[in-house]
């Protein structure tokens, strides 16, 4: 396998941002460039350059080939990369994870003969969960960081719970997977993958400049420039790699929230709700079933203070439904082009089990908050 694609064209979701933000506009009120958050959408646009950049390098690539050299059942295959799919994502978000992944294990399960769809929702569920930990595995959390100006401490002090339960969640369900023998398991595929070791300390570098920037440890602007001019001097290409699109949905997304927070009937009822943080979370996890946990993180911040439990149940809001979250959608595409045969059964597991783990992480976190 070649570098991981980073680029994916997301145009249906940004069609429809475009559609619901002309229909808003017309029966509740006018869009206002103010209710764009700029400082996310640098964050969110330098994060993209990073990663793009750390992909043409093929470090994901090598490590994930790595971690499944010598394996000698699909068990140890699988829990290594769930692992690798948990913590990867905290730093490389949940969408570049699914992108790496999918593919990869859809070609060592081809040769293996093993069962796919369950291992799949797997990976699917690792991305999604290991993503929250960290302000700079998704979308939403770099919009929260942003929005409450929240320092890494704080933020950690919510994460590392769900850290926790996180980790605990995936491995418990890595070993309900067919623990079938595997012989000469990717053997030979580790030295078709080269890294080097500047490639690395570059990478190492510019996650520091990437977190300083989204921390306002330094200017967000000048965070930008030094990503920006380091993947241009390296490899201009990676520019052409960004996911544009991405960015004018998440745009379109403060725009339609920024009309949603000026209609009295909807500002009246989520004010009326949101009274407490448990309110708030609830709110916020079935708000993410319908419009995804990228808005519904927006939508609730314009009437809450309460950024725990916004985060709380944005996070666990990413189970549940399809749609819950963009990375979802993600992985049933990726699904849907490499094993198409397996969809159905792929839709059907990752039903059933997505939505018990939200009834079972909101029960949880409900007493937590």
């Amino acid at each position: 396998m070649g570098g991981v694609k980073i680029k994916v064209l997301k145009e249906p979701i940004l069609i429809s941002v475009i559609i619901i933000c002309f229909i808003s506009s017309i029966f509740i009120g006018g869009s206002n460039i103010k209710d764009i958050n700029w400082d996310t959408i640098l964050s969110l646009m330098m994060l993209m350059i990073f990663v793009a950049l750390i992909s043409d390098m093929n470090i994901l690539n090598y490590f994930s080939h790595f971690i499944t050299t010598k394996a000698k059942s699909s068990r140890t295959i699988i829990l290594r990369l769930v692992l690798f799919d948990y913590f990867a994502s905290m730093f490389f978000t949940n969408d570049v994870l699914i992108l790496a992944l999918i593919p990869l294990f859809i070609n060592i399960a081809n040769r293996h003969h093993l069962q796919k769809a369950y291992p799949l929702v797997l990976l699917t569920i690792a991305a999604n969960l290991g993503s929250s930990i960290t302000p700079i595995g998704n979308p939403q959390n770099i919009f929260l960081v942003s929005n409450y100006h929240v320092g890494m401490l704080a933020f950690f002090k919510h994460s590392y719970i769900f850290f926790i339960v996180g980790l605990c969640t995936v491995v418990l369900l890595s070993f309900l997977v067919e623990n079938k023998s595997i012989l000469n398991s990717e053997k030979g595929h580790r030295d078709a993958i080269h890294l080097k070791s500047s490639n690395v300390l570059i990478a190492i570098l510019l996650m520091i400049v990437v977190l300083m920037g989204i921390f306002n440890i330094i200017n967000i602007i000048i965070a930008l420039f030094v990503v920006l001019c380091t993947s241009i001097l390296l490899n201009y290409r990676v520019i052409y790699n960004v996911d544009y699109s991405l960015l004018l949905s998440f745009i379109g997304f403060f725009l339609i929230v920024g009309i949603f927070s000026r209609s009295i009937t909807i500002t009246h009822f989520i004010a009326t709700v949101s009274t407490s943080p448990k309110n708030v979370f609830i709110l916020s996890a079935l708000a993410s079933q319908f419009i995804s946990n990228v808005p519904a993180s927006v939508l609730m911040a314009k009437f809450s203070g309460y950024m725990g439990a916004i985060y709380y149940g944005v996070s666990i809001g990413g189970m549940g439904t399809l749609v819950a979250s963009l990375a979802n959608l993600l992985a049933l595409k990726q699904v849907a082009i490499y094993s198409k045969l397996d969809v159905r059964k792929f839709v059907f597991i990752f039903s059933l089990l997505n939505f018990a783990l939200l009834f079972l992480f909101i029960i949880i976190f409900y007493f937590i908050i």
